[in-house]
């Protein structure tokens, strides 16, 4: 095996990717009871009861990005011993996974919270985007190194798409706490706003995880 440590690191690195996968899917669901919860206004107790699922979900969603974005860390390191340009992925993924945690306890709140959840959110996106970056980035490098030119232009490919779908995601998400805390957007509009922010979400984990899955093949034939 030519790249022993990056074989392991990368094997990691899939592993948390779908438990981010996870997360977001849960974390999504979560989103889309807390709107629903919170613009119910002609039975009380059902909005009680959607907000306090939705709460627990998003508290879920956050444990498992935490818990992925350590994984996401080990992995990096060890990758990084055979291809140093994956050490930049690192302090993003630390401070991502920290961001993302923090801003669950704040989705569902109104007024300065609510805001604050909004800032924090959007912080975590762009530090994951980051993250995508620097890690596809280094793969890349690391199939050069294999003589993959298929991988490389591969890798180009999803780094462009990536980058799309991540700046959509971000305006999808501050538009539907825009809409959501200013009354700018029906319930239906903020639902369907936030159901294909989700399917955004998932179709870039989906990218990244497929990309990773033919890395650690090449890497494992090294």
């Amino acid at each position: 095996m030519k790249f022993p440590n990056a074989a392991k690191g990368v094997k990691k690195i899939f592993n948390a990717e779908i438990i981010s996968l996870i997360a977001a899917l849960i974390g999504g669901a979560g989103l889309i009871l807390g709107l629903i919860g919170a613009s119910n206004e002609t039975d009380e107790s059902a909005g009680t009861t959607l907000l306090a699922v939705s709460g627990a979900l998003l508290i879920v969603s956050g444990i498992a990005l935490l818990v992925a974005g350590i994984m996401n860390i080990i992995g990096f390191i060890q990758a990084a011993k055979d291809e140093e340009g994956i050490k930049r992925a690192v302090l993003c993924t630390v401070f991502s996974a920290l961001f993302a945690f923090v801003a669950t306890f704040f989705e569902n709140q109104t007024g300065f919270l609510g805001g604050l959840g909004t800032v924090l959110s959007s912080i975590a996106t762009v530090l994951n985007m980051l993250v995508a970056l620097f890690m596809i980035g280094g793969l890349m490098n690391l199939s050069a190194k294999c003589n993959r030119h298929d991988m490389v232009k591969r890798g180009h490919s999803i780094l462009t798409t990536i980058v799309v779908s991540y700046l959509i995601t971000l305006a999808l998400s501050i538009l539907i706490r825009f809409g959501a805390y200013t009354s700018s957007f029906g319930a239906g509009v903020i639902n369907w706003l936030s159901g294909l922010s989700a399917l955004f979400t998932v179709f870039i984990y989906v990218l990244e995880l497929i990309y990773l899955a033919k890395a650690k093949k090449m890497l494992a034939e090294a």
